[in-house]
């Protein structure tokens, strides 16, 4: 229900190039109403004073259904909504709305996650795998068909290292043993001999050559190594909630490079600098993008450029979204304005999402891997907190396990979309753990108290019934849900346009803390029959959307705990 442009469309006196609808906003508090339009910004166009601009305006309003009465208070035009009326119309049309349908018959590819695989998850991939996953669920909700891809790092002297490492100090027995830690510590003392002397390095680029030439000897170790570590992210990904359609890399990739390379020449973009090969782009004020090495071997741009290629061949997406920290901006920018120039029809559906820092307290955990904590550090390290939290509860839950994994998965989750996208965050394990506050836990204790009330209400009612209900009683605090529940919608909207899901989790948040309000001042299942049924429903329909707001922002929700 858009209760703005109803309020817009009561103002009789239409001013030119002006729509009352964008200038309409909640009320700070119930006593100024439920919405008002501040009348500063007519003065100037209207020269006359904002005040007299609200009292002219207010004495020609139609008369509607929706609106109880309207004040003039110092420049602002207060309008106090028919609690009654709109209770109804709204959670009756959020009951039985359908599946939205804007994205109906469009293809969204969303990259995100992209790990180094025979190398630890660190941190910072928990915000990636996150956001992405969530803006996946936010394009599906609005009618988009969703491929989530995994652009792997499976290419490069990394993997030469890790074989070296294995020929001087282990063997493929010991990688199938111990999985990662294995390909790690043969990693790290291949560095060490490489710092000593250098003859490692080209050990290594030997290596991965005889990779890329499919060595009979080395290539199998390749490509074992490789289904150990992908296996190995794979199995994290879902501790997180996240599964991917598709997880082909950069190896994969590098195979159409000579035919990116070829439609460069014949389209005169590329040009030799000390021996590599570039695309000049000094007339849009950005560095060179880098094609191929002077030794012929290829680079990120390249392999980019020729995966977006294939990836339009595959899906043909009306949108690929590339989801990576802020450092990497100019590089997207780069071989956006090359795919540009090579004038591909899906060059103007790309899109860079950045997102800020994820980082924890320092010295809160420690790693049993190395130096820093890695993904996985913090994955057992929430896991056992939840562990306890539940364990100190004072009644009993029948699934303390599945409750204490979906508690940590939530307080991670929520950990990173609490923040708006683009700024830093560091997270605190320990208040992330609390029942009071913006935390997760307090998120999902709200909606089985919602449980709790429902299952109560149907042991000693009949269910609520729309037509029986009499939203009269609603109280302020009861009316502040019914508005909130009113714009979930449009806060999804505005977070799908903004590539921000914290927008949402806001939303959700705000909910909650409303829902609580309104429980302390409330008797839920006391009065008359149609004002429980009422009271009933409103909290049925604030279920259904928290149900659908946890879910957009990889929250699960709880029966118990």
């Amino acid at each position: 229900m858009n209760i703005r442009k109803i309020l817009a469309d009561s103002i009789n006196e239409k001013i030119e190039n002006i729509n009352y609808e964008d200038l309409i906003v909640e009320s700070i508090s119930s006593d100024k109403g439920d919405y008002c339009l501040p009348c500063f910004s007519l003065a100037k166009i209207l020269k006359k004073n904002p005040n007299q601009i609200a009292l002219d305006l207010a004495s020609n309003i139609k008369k509607s259904d929706y609106i109880e009465k309207v004040e003039v208070v110092q420049g602002y035009i207060n309008f106090f909504l028919n609690i009654d009326r709109v209770s109804k119309d709204v959670l009756k049309e959020i009951m039985s709305s359908s599946a939205q349908t804007e994205g109906k018959g469009k293809v969204v590819c969303i990259d995100y996650g992209s790990p180094n695989l025979a190398k630890y998850l660190h941190i910072g991939h928990l915000k990636t795998l996150i956001i992405g996953e969530s803006l996946c669920r936010l394009f599906e909700m609005f009618g988009y068909t969703v491929k989530r891809l995994n652009f792997v790092g499976d290419y490069g002297t990394p993997f030469g290292k890790i074989i070296g490492g294995i020929q001087l100090f282990g063997s493929m027995q010991e990688v199938e043993k111990r999985g990662n830690d294995a390909l790690q510590d043969y990693y790290v003392k291949f560095n060490q001999l490489e710092e000593k002397d250098e003859k490692y390095s080209q050990m290594a680029r030997d290596i991965f050559k005889k990779i890329e030439q499919k060595d009979e000897k080395i290539y199998p170790m390749y490509k074992k190594i490789v289904e150990i570590s992908l296996s190995d992210a794979i199995e994290k990904f879902k501790l997180l909630g996240v599964e991917f359609d598709d997880y082909r890399g950069e190896m994969y990739y590098n195979q159409f490079v000579p035919q990116l390379v070829e439609r460069l020449k014949k389209l005169n973009l590329l040009t030799i600098s000390q021996g590599a090969q570039i695309v000049d782009l000094s007339a849009y004020d950005m560095p060179p993008a880098l094609i191929l090495k002077s030794d012929g071997t290829t680079l990120y741009a390249s392999r980019d450029l020729s995966a977006s290629i294939i990836r339009y061949q595959n899906y043909k997406f009306d949108k690929m979204i590339y989801l990576t920290a802020v450092e990497q901006d100019l590089h997207f920018k780069q071989w956006f304005k090359v795919a540009q120039l090579m004038k591909g029809e899906y060059a103007s559906m790309l899109e860079h999402v950045a997102y800020g820092r994820f980082s924890l307290p320092d010295g809160k955990i420690s790693s049993r891997r190395g130096k820093q904590a890695v993904l996985v550090d913090l994955i057992d390290y929430v896991l056992a907190k939840a562990k306890d939290v539940i364990k100190d509860r004072k009644f009993e839950i029948e699934n303390p396990i599945d409750v204490a994994k979906k508690v940590s998965r939530a307080v991670l989750n929520f950990s990173v979309l609490k923040v708006e996208r683009g700024k830093d965050c560091v997270f605190d394990v320990e208040k992330a753990f609390s029942f009071e506050g913006e935390t997760a836990p307090y998120m999902q204790y709200t909606y089985t108290r919602i449980e709790s009330i429902i299952r109560k209400f149907n042991e000693s009612f009949a269910d609520a019934i729309d037509s029986d209900c009499d939203y009269k009683c609603f109280n302020i605090d009861a009316f502040a849900i019914v508005k909130m529940l009113n714009d979930f919608i449009l806060d999804c909207k505005q977070a799908l346009i903004k590539r921000d899901p914290s927008f949402v989790a806001k939303r959700v948040m705000d909910l909650c803390k409303a829902f609580n309000k309104f429980y302390t001042s409330t008797k839920v299942l006391l009065g008359e029959k149609a004002e429980i049924n009422a009271k009933m429903y409103l909290l049925k329909v604030l279920k259904k959307v928290l149900k659908q707001g946890f879910d957009l922002i990889c929250i699960d929700c709880l029966k118990e705990m």
